[in-house]
């Protein structure tokens, strides 16, 4: 089946004031972020609260809770969640202020059971984290005003669920209690606790809470523009039912601008009430559409739509006005029979895209915790490491406004989860009607971006009811009533709300939509989430077989590094066993898994240290191949996305940059897995795969191979003949003389193979570049690293350093740890040749700066060479 979507872009210009001037026409809108007061009841002491924010900040803020993420604090801040809290504000109004037509409260976000009072009246009642709120208050504000906002324990709220259920324990593994109330209330699940994350019920004002001064008339949504390059006239703005209010006459004034803030179109139009929602308010063509494209395809073109609103046409003032970004694009999820079962990729403005990237989840418990700067680095990051795709995976929140602008930005496609993850849920009327308003709400917000991909319904529900064994832990009754939910919430509400808002968009039902991974036959009938390794401690070379048609999870864990777990933990508790190691390893079986996979490649750690060093080697060299034979598989595999790129907090997890923002082994990995061009050995190292999705024009290349051994004495060289790297996605094999490059055992003990793919007639120039070896790292003779030469350098732009290196023989693996925090290396975890200068960049990451004076003596080298020597 193929879907076909077309759209739209992203930012009100909105001013957030403390104070509103006087009234000039439009929107006035005035952050209430000062004077907050938090107490546990009406009766407690009141302490200086951040809003946005969550009790939990505040509490550690003021002493009164320790560092949940340190050693073993997790237990000390569960009684948080069992209370209530209580929020308060004062805000002052002027008589013009007060005299303005339209005066609503904005709450963009309460998390979870709460209660607003306006000067002493209930003026909202929220039990769903995922829906703003905007509340008329327009009778009830005067010059002081006095704002309240209470939270009620979610656990306690939703004991009352629990009981009419007829207490059913829903098989929500990941929720870290007896009694499993997380299914019955509109929270993040993760905050209950999952296999990577530790459980910490927040509550709190977790978005903004805003005031919004309006005329009579003013505009409360974002118009929808769809692009359609097969039409006469290409372009739609559509004004959905709600878009403006007020008279419902006037006139409307639409401008489209490019990067320069250029006009390339302008429209004025009344606004008789037939129009909206029901056509168009006007479409129109570009003489040269720009295109927005992913990162790697194209540029991220994005043009801004303004809109101006008037009391009439002959007005010339308007009464409110708006602006965002808007991206002119098509994408397809392609789903047909073919030759390897049924196809799963993306099209972009008709080209096929191999869909490169990560699963995200939230970067922290504490939600507002986290910064601009920190979003800002992490797209950053994935720009950086060739990505063109996040999955906002199902068991966290829908992102915030910026996050989806940097997404826009930077060429970053989003495939969207539903909140709902990896148990049955409710399918009650009450429960239905809670979720359609948060779908409503989320759809509403995020269908105006280019970024947004696809919506998906949820994570791993569907082949959790058929593999799971709920069957058979559950009565016939009670397994029946979680399908007939699922049914209601994925096949039913989920699709029927999507039509009626966003219905060029396409759908998943459930991730992964059909295959299974404990049945390999099924991997070519759609995406696949792969834990044969891992939890089916299948080696890594298994994935040379296991081809899905797209990999949308698969992973292993890792330790983070060092200088990481030093900042949550004390030199006592470095041992794998340790009760504060075990607390920070939620996953049941992972230590064990971990050490069998690095037990099969490298060798045996025999210190704590090793053993995390080990773990991020292992943890990268594996998902990587993966990665890379993924795409040597295209088109028949057109997707990879591995889990999972970030934290929640200090952890031993699946992520490839841990909760403080280093770069594990696996990000310095996946960058070099995702470039353009790579270079895949088959099986038998007697054939070199080139795969390419190089959006740039045809190139004549060849391959070229440098046999080495492992102090850089050249042993032999050769190349293949020309071959032509077309555009798009493309594979070519090249048969390569693997005998003569190792002959004997020996051989594959004591060398390895530079294999270069270079540009003809065009010197030094490089596409891609593999190392390969014949044995494991264990089964390798490496040399005793006795001497090691390295410097440290200011760089040019005086904000960076340059760390030079070079070694007389091959160093393996070569970790460089910085004991300095904030640091990050241009690479690492990487071999470094014998006798070959590199050259690597220091930069500081988000939220840091780089010392002056940083010394030599910061940094510290590990190698499996060290390893063997020991």
């Amino acid at each position: 089946m193929r879907y076909y979507f077309s759209i739209l872009g992203g930012l009100m210009a909105m001013c957030c004031l403390n104070d509103a001037p006087a009234y000039a026409g439009g929107t006035d809108t005035i952050t209430l972020n000062r004077g907050w007061t938090l107490t546990e009841t009406s009766e407690g002491v009141p302490l200086a609260a951040t809003v946005p924010g969550v009790v939990q900040m505040d509490l550690i803020r003021h002493g009164k809770l320790p560092d949940p993420y340190y050693r073993l604090a997790e237990d000390s801040i569960q009684w948080v969640g069992e209370r209530d809290w209580v929020y308060r504000t004062s805000f002052v109004l002027t008589e013009a202020q007060l005299l303005r037509p339209n005066i609503h409260l904005l709450f963009e976000g309460l998390d979870t059971y709460a209660t607003v009072k306006l000067n002493g009246k209930v003026i909202l009642q929220s039990k769903n984290m995922f829906v703003g709120h905007e509340v008329d208050v327009k009778g009830l504000v005067r010059g002081e005003n006095e704002l309240e906002i209470t939270f009620a324990s979610p656990l306690r709220s939703a004991l009352p669920l629990y009981e009419a259920s007829g207490r059913i324990n829903y098989p929500a593994d990941n929720d870290h209690a007896e009694t499993r109330l997380s299914v019955f209330t509109r929270k993040a699940p993760y905050h209950y606790g999952w296999d990577w994350g530790e459980r910490m019920l927040t509550l709190g004002p977790w978005r903004p809470v805003r005031l919004l001064l309006r005329g009579e008339n003013y505009l409360r949504d974002y118009p929808v523009i769809n692009f359609n390059p097969k039409a006469k006239q290409p372009i739609e703005v559509w004004l959905p039912e709600g878009t403006i209010v007020g008279r419902g006459e006037g006139a409307l004034r639409y401008r489209l601008k490019d990067v320069t803030g250029k006009t390339v179109y302008e429209y004025t139009g009344n606004l008789p009430r037939g129009t909206r929602g029901n056509s168009p308010y006007v479409c129109h063509a570009l003489p040269d559409p720009q295109l927005w494209w992913p990162n790697g395809m194209g540029k991220p073109y994005l043009y801004t739509a303004e809109f101006l609103l008037y009391d009439s046409k002959r007005a010339k003032t308007p009464c409110d006005s708006l602006s965002f970004r808007v991206g002119l694009r098509t994408i397809e999820l392609v789903r047909e029979a073919d030759r390897w079962g049924r196809s799963f990729y993306f099209k972009v403005n008709g080209q096929p895209l191999y869909a490169k990237g990560a699963n995200y989840i939230p970067p922290t418990l504490m939600l507002p915790a986290r910064t601009q700067a920190e979003l800002s680095q992490l797209f950053d990051d994935v720009v950086g490491s060739n990505f063109n795709m996040l999955r906002v995976w199902g068991g966290g929140v829908y992102e915030d406004d910026r996050f989806y602008d940097l997404a826009d930005e930077r060429g970053i496609l989003v495939w969207q989860d539903f909140m709902f993850a990896c148990t049955a849920y409710p399918g009650d009327e009450a429960f239905l009607a809670d979720v359609r308003g948060e779908l409503d709400y989320n759809i509403r917000r995020l269908r105006r971006h280019a970024s947004l991909a696809t919506w998906c319904g949820n994570n791993e529900i569907r082949e959790a009811m058929k593999y799971w064994g709920w069957q058979k832990k559950y009565s016939k009754e009670t397994y029946q009533l979680f399908a007939q939910s699922y049914t209601k919430l994925f096949r039913q509400l989920i699709p029927s709300r999507l039509k009626a808002l966003d219905p060029l968009r396409p759908y998943i039902e459930s991730s992964p939509d059909t295959a299974n991974w404990g049945r390999p036959a099924s991997l070519g009938l759609g995406e696949s989430h792969y834990w044969g390794v891992w939890y089916g401690r299948e080696p890594f070379e298994i994935l040379r077989e296991r081809i899905p048609r797209f990999m949308s999870e698969f992973g292993v864990q890792s330790f983070p590094t060092m200088p990481s777990v030093q900042r949550f933990s004390r030199p006592e508790d470095w041992a794998i066993e340790s009760e504060v190691m075990k607390a920070h390893q939620k996953s049941s079986i992972g230590n064990d898994v971990i050490l069998h996979y690095i037990k099969a490649e490298y060798p045996e750690p025999k210190t704590f240290r090793d053993f995390t060093y080990l773990s991020q080697v292992m943890q990268g060299r594996g998902i990587a191949l993966g990665l890379r034979l993924q795409r040597a598989a295209a088109p028949q595999c057109m997707g990879s996305l591995y889990w999972q790129i970030n934290d929640a907090w200090p952890a031993v997890s699946w992520s490839s940059i841990d909760y403080y923002g280093t770069w594990k082994g696996l990000q310095y990995q996946a960058k070099k897995a995702f470039q353009p061009v790579v270079l895949v050995p088959n099986k038998g190292g007697d054939t070199i795969r080139i795969t390419s999705d190089r959006m740039e024009g045809e190139e004549l290349v060849r391959l070229e191979a440098e046999v080495l051994d492992f102090h850089g004495n050249k042993l032999r060289e050769w190349h293949s003949g020309a071959v032509r790297l077309s555009r798009g996605i493309m594979q070519e094999d090249i048969a390569v003389p693997y005998e003569t490059f190792f002959p004997d055992e020996e051989a594959k003990a004591t060398r390895f193979v530079r294999y270069r793919l270079t540009v003809l007639g065009e010197q030094h120039t490089v596409l891609s570049e593999e190392l390969y070896f014949a044995k494991s790292p264990k089964e390798l003779r490496l040399p005793v690293p006795n001497s090691f030469f390295y410097s440290l350098e200011p760089s040019e732009d005086g904000r960076s350093y340059d760390l030079r290196l070079r070694s007389p023989v091959l160093r393996k693996d070569l970790y460089i740890e910085c004991s300095i925090p904030g640091v990050h290396l241009s690479d690492n975890f990487f071999d470094l040749l014998p006798g070959e200068e590199v050259c690597l960049r220091l930069t500081p990451r988000a939220g840091y700066t780089l010392p002056k004076g940083l010394r030599p003596e910061s940094f510290s080298f590990l190698s499996i060479n060290d390893l063997q020597t020991r």
